[in-house]
């Protein structure tokens, strides 16, 4: 999803390059840059990853080639200064190793380093692979009446409020209005995937939003619990109706994200995360100033 010529669309509001690598008519590397600012050409302009797509098995020579040419292409452009932002380790070790490699060896250095979490599917239900804690949690959640389940994209709006909510009791604006998440609903229909916690008296007290990035990955973007729900841990039986839905999909994995800002870590998430059964690999930004 990340990587496509339509989420490109989406936010480089056409100011963007979206570039192939192609052996006749099959495609083995892509990657897309916009300018942001500055002379800063980023990839992606927006998202928490793009960098390059490449086809299992893709020499190193050849993604180097590839490389060379886009870059050649962003200085002409005017580029002053390169972003890029790889999938996380957790995703594909042999492709974000080949991508630092190539990166480093093209001048490019290492700007922002975070712990991303993500766990990857098995025959286990989520409950089984949380602490003891959060399974108590989980089943104080069943006592009180709370149930989880995935939702149509026409509750987009009482989702977003929800987690709107929460982000604002802790301080923190959204990162998307709800006019362009419904703009990347309208582009990316099955991609999209929401959940919601309710209580008894079927009140919203906990929501997530999704993303279906590939066959392989589901990515929560935002999840959160209503201001004076925190109690009852709403969000630990909604990271199970996540975590089962995935399953259901045939997905190999769930990310939940970063739980860093480079140097400053959230370890209060960082634990959260752990006790759900997430666990941590590495995400870098690698940038180049001409």
């Amino acid at each position: 999803m990340f990587h496509s010529t339509a989420f490109h669309q989406l936010h480089s509001q056409g100011d963007g390059r979206f570039f192939e690598w192609a052996d006749g008519e099959q495609v083995l590397a892509t990657v897309h840059f916009t300018p942001t600012q500055d002379g800063c050409w980023r990839s992606p302009a927006r998202g928490t990853f793009a960098g390059y797509a490449v086809a299992p098995g893709l020499a190193l020579a050849s993604l180097a080639s590839f490389h060379d040419a886009v870059e050649q292409r962003l200085w002409a452009l005017g580029a002053r200064h390169i972003e890029i932002l790889p999938a996380p380790m957790a995703h594909d070790p042999a492709a974000l190793s080949n991508q630092v490699y190539l990166l480093r060896s093209r001048g490019f250095t290492v700007s922002q380093c975070d712990l991303n979490q993500s766990l990857e599917i098995d025959e286990r239900p989520l409950s089984q692979r949380m602490s003891y804690g959060n399974r108590k949690r989980l089943a104080k959640c069943g006592r009180e009446g709370l149930q989880c389940a995935a939702l149509g994209l026409d509750a987009l709006p009482e989702v977003y409020d929800t987690i709107s909510a929460n982000r604002s009791a802790k301080g923190h604006a959204m990162s998307m209005t709800l006019a362009q998440l419904q703009a990347m609903a309208q582009t990316f229909p099955n991609n999209l995937l929401l959940f919601a916690c309710r209580d008894a008296s079927a009140q919203m007290v906990a929501a997530a939003v999704c993303l279906r990035l590939d066959a392989e990955t589901l990515y929560v973007f935002y999840w959160g619990d209503r201001p004076g729900h925190a109690t009852l841990s709403p969000v630990v039986a909604l990271a199970e109706a996540v975590h089962a839905r995935a399953t259901v999909l045939g997905m190999k994995r769930v990310d939940v994200g970063t739980s860093t800002m480079d140097a400053d870590a959230n370890h209060g998430l960082l634990q959260f995360k752990r006790g759900l059964g997430f666990t941590e690999s590495l995400k870098l930004r690698m940038e180049k100033t001409s």
